[in-house]
C-alpha cells in the first residue's frame, strides 16, 4: 500500500463553549407569543396578491404547520393542508423563506 500524505489540521487550544450561550431546554407549558398573530393575518389579507400563495410557518401549542392560509373564519384559519387552525392557540407566525 503506497504511503498517502499527511492531512493538515488544526489543534484546538481554546474552550468552545458557543453552544451555551444559545441552546437550553425547559419543561415550561408556558407559552408566550411573539406578536399579535390576529394583526398579522389582517395584513396578509390586505397585501396584493393571492392569500394561499403566501407560504408561512405557523407555530401552535399542538405542532408546527408549513403551508399557506386559504381562508379565515371567526377565530379560526383554514390552510392549504386541511387544517383547521384556532387563531388564540397561535403561538408564532412567519413568512417562510
Amino acid at each position: 500500500m503506497s504511503k498517502l500524505p499527511r492531512i493538515f489540521h488544526n489543534d484546538i487550544s481554546k474552550n468552545i463553549s458557543n453552544n451555551k450561550e444559545y441552546a437550553y431546554l425547559s419543561n415550561n407549558t408556558n407559552f408566550e407569543r411573539k406578536s399579535n398573530p390576529l394583526e398579522f393575518i389582517n395584513s396578509l389579507f390586505r397585501e396584493e396578491g393571492f392569500i394561499f400563495n403566501k407560504p408561512l410557518i405557523i407555530k401552535t401549542r399542538t405542532g408546527t404547520f408549513d403551508t399557506a392560509i386559504v381562508k379565515k373564519e371567526n377565530d379560526y384559519i383554514y390552510t392549504l393542508s386541511d387544517d383547521i387552525i384556532n387563531i388564540n392557540d397561535i403561538i408564532s407566525i412567519e413568512r417562510k423563506n
